[in-house]
């Protein structure tokens, strides 16, 4: 009877121990980067999307602001959920794009077409704006898409390719996309 005991305490703790590991490993995503074939068919539907209309919270063919271009895109690419924290949600703001979705690039000399330029607007700790970079001319000069009402002073209120001014005035962090691995 003893025997059956310390069998059935050693199931049960054994139970407890994979239960514990299944738990503890269900919230590791396994993220990868975009392809170059998926940055491609980006930009080829940034170019279509040029011109529509800027609208803060937009997520669709309606309009979009700075964080729902980003995930028009992504979804397009067939990447319909996000991480945030331990979890997967359908939207998240720039700044959750940048602590959850991206990995961090350390400088300007790295980024990659595709790669993200995230804005603290405020100087809140909080990223608030997001912009896609395409790439730097033979000027130096940085080239982003974005949906944005007014960046940098200028009347935009749409998506839009332009070159990004006054980047070293700004709070700013750079991040390539991460993308949960299927």
């Amino acid at each position: 009877m003893n025997s059956i005991k310390r069998l059935s305490k050693f199931a049960v703790l054994f139970i407890l121990i994979i239960s514990l590991t299944f738990l503890s490993t269900n919230f590791a995503f396994q993220m990868r980067e975009l392809s170059e074939a998926e940055i491609e068919k980006m930009f080829s539907e940034l170019k279509r999307l040029q011109g529509l209309p800027y609208v803060w919270g937009g997520t669709s063919n309606f309009g979009l602001d700075c964080s729902g271009l980003v995930i028009y895109l992504l979804r397009m690419l067939g990447h319909n959920q996000f991480v945030y924290q331990n979890s997967m949600v359908f939207d998240v703001t720039a700044d959750n794009l940048y602590k959850y979705n991206t990995k961090p690039i350390s400088d300007l000399k790295s980024l990659k077409k595709g790669d993200l330029i995230f804005f603290d607007m405020n100087e809140d700790t909080v990223y608030d704006h997001v912009v896609i970079f395409e790439k730097f001319d033979r000027y130096g000069n940085i080239w982003v898409w974005d949906a944005a009402e007014m960046p940098d002073g200028i009347h935009q209120n749409k998506v839009d390719r332009r070159p990004l001014s006054l980047l070293q005035a700004r709070k700013y962090a750079l991040g390539r996309i991460v993308v949960l691995n299927k």
